[in-house]
């Protein structure tokens, strides 16, 4: 029996690197989409952040408000003088810091400390800024607390409203608000 000499064949050179190049094509692809995808993520982890701080901006002004009714007062008798004040405050404070103009960038950092967000002096990733239209006469006050993030200068941005507007609050801007509007219970 005469036996068939079997001949090996391998890929060749040019076969190896078109395949090599789809692989990377491919693996680049990957690598581009999850670093997108993780881009996304953080961003939105942000936003999600800054709604939930502009949230409890809202919610210390009330709990001022909510407190005065407490002790006996209309409920605008501490901290609601004039008309407009541009104001910040923190979680572990239990006076809200307000002046007739709104300052500088300074005035209005969140730093995370301890689990939770309070006012510092140095740059950081939050700021919030709450701006109240107080009204004596009906006894109102109209509370609207903007939260931006990723400041790049230590300057109020250009876009940061002045007399409460919310035009400019756009995520395009990093920036997230929320307002209230609060009256007497008497």
């Amino acid at each position: 029996m005469a036996t068939k000499k079997r001949t090996l064949r391998g890929f060749s050179l040019g076969e190896v690197m078109l395949s090599a190049f789809v692989l990377s094509v491919g693996l680049l692809a990957v690598t581009a989409l999850i670093a997108s995808s993780m881009r996304h993520s953080m961003e939105n982890r942000d936003a999600i952040i800054a709604s939930e701080l502009a949230q409890e901006g809202v919610e210390l002004i009330r709990n001022i408000r909510d407190n005065d009714f407490a002790a006996g007062n209309d409920g605008f008798s501490t901290g609601f003088s004039t008309s407009r004040r541009h104001c910040h405050m923190s979680y572990n404070s239990s006076s809200m810091t307000c002046t007739a103009t709104q300052g500088g960038s300074s005035r209005y950092y969140l730093q995370l400390s301890g689990g939770h967000y309070s006012h510092a002096s140095s740059t950081q990733r939050f700021s919030r800024y709450i701006y109240i239209d107080y009204d004596n006469g009906q006894k109102t006050a109209e509370v609207k607390s903007f939260v931006y993030w990723n400041w790049t200068s230590s300057s109020m941005p250009s876009y940061v409203p002045r007399t409460g507007n919310t035009a400019n609050c756009t995520l395009v801007n990093k920036c997230v608000y929320t307002e209230a509007f609060l009256t007497s219970w008497r």
